[in-house]
């Protein structure tokens, strides 16, 4: 279920265990300490008034870090290049890749989480790894009722970072994301899809799980959860989608550190675990030290 997943790892990010969501680094010859901050990509904005220490931390560095620019993504132009990069090949088309069962089957689960207002001959022309991240996204409004898709926490850390006269920059470029989440083979995103369908009833527990991980603030549960041998990721998939972008980013950090204090803001599925990027800043000699 790589695609269906990813979906859930590029929508999800937890808080961290004991209720903490915020790190100091320093040591290791720095300029300044900088900050790495777990977020919830649909955490509602009210959650940055009760972090304690946020403002402080951000006022105080250099530069604000996300995964991707996010004014970036949300460009205009962005989104056309998405909506491109998204579409299928004439002949992979959702009714040519899939079995009239297998349409039908899909179809059915979009109706449920959409009272019937949307048909997957709605999205006839996309690639299925499109179809996956919209039924994750319905799941999600579903978990978290209220959600407001216009206001992300990240895109939000960036503005005030910005508007505190902060330079504001990602580890990712957009195309890499991109292509990330629609480049895989045809025949793959289709099975993703499909192994999702059949799973629907745990896939809706499982966006249920990861909304109460973050609510709970347990950031161990939620890699719990994506590990899940049932649910989670194959190893090949969490070195794709988590390890290689964790020591992708450490690596750029070995480099940015030494310069400028940053405030760096991801989503916490990225920071637990032994291949995570807070663990990846013990190892490269930095102290992590938990904001109080």
């Amino acid at each position: 279920m790589k695609e269906f997943i990813l979906s859930f790892v590029v929508l999800f990010a937890a808080l961290s265990s004991n209720a903490q969501i915020l790190y100091k680094v320093s040591g290791n010859n720095i300029k300044g300490d900088s900050y790495v901050m777990g977020t919830h990509h649909l955490a509602p904005l009210s959650i940055l008034d009760s972090i304690e220490g946020f403002e402080n931390a951000l006022k105080s560095v250099d530069a604000v870090y996300g995964e991707i620019e996010q004014s970036e993504m949300n460009s205009q132009a962005t989104q056309q290049k998405m909506m491109a990069i998204a579409m299928a090949p004439a002949d992979s088309t959702l009714s040519k890749v899939f079995t009239k069962e297998q349409f039908d089957s899909i179809d059915n689960v979009l109706k449920k989480y959409t009272g019937g207002q949307a048909t997957l001959n709605m999205f006839e022309q996309m690639k299925p790894a499109f179809v996956s991240q919209q039924i994750a996204l319905l799941m999600t409004m579903q978990a978290i009722p209220g959600f407001n898709p216009t206001q992300q926490l990240d895109t939000q850390v960036q503005l005030l970072g910005s508007q505190n006269g902060k330079e504001v920059n990602g580890f990712e470029t957009v195309d890499f994301q991109l292509n990330m989440l629609f480049g895989e083979p045809i025949a793959e995103q289709a099975e993703d899809l499909l192994d999702a369908i059949r799973k629907e009833g745990k896939m809706a527990k499982f966006s249920i799980d990861l909304y109460h991980a973050y609510m709970n603030q347990e950031i161990e549960k939620l890699h719990e959860l994506m590990l899940d041998p049932d649910m989670g990721m194959e190893p090949e998939d969490e070195k794709e989608m988590l390890t290689d972008r964790n020591e992708n980013w450490a690596k750029q950090l070995a480099t940015i550190l030494p310069n400028k204090s940053v405030f760096i803001c991801v989503g916490s599925g990225h920071l637990p675990g032994e291949k995570g990027l807070l663990n990846l800043l013990r190892q490269a000699g930095y102290t992590i030290t938990p904001v109080k």
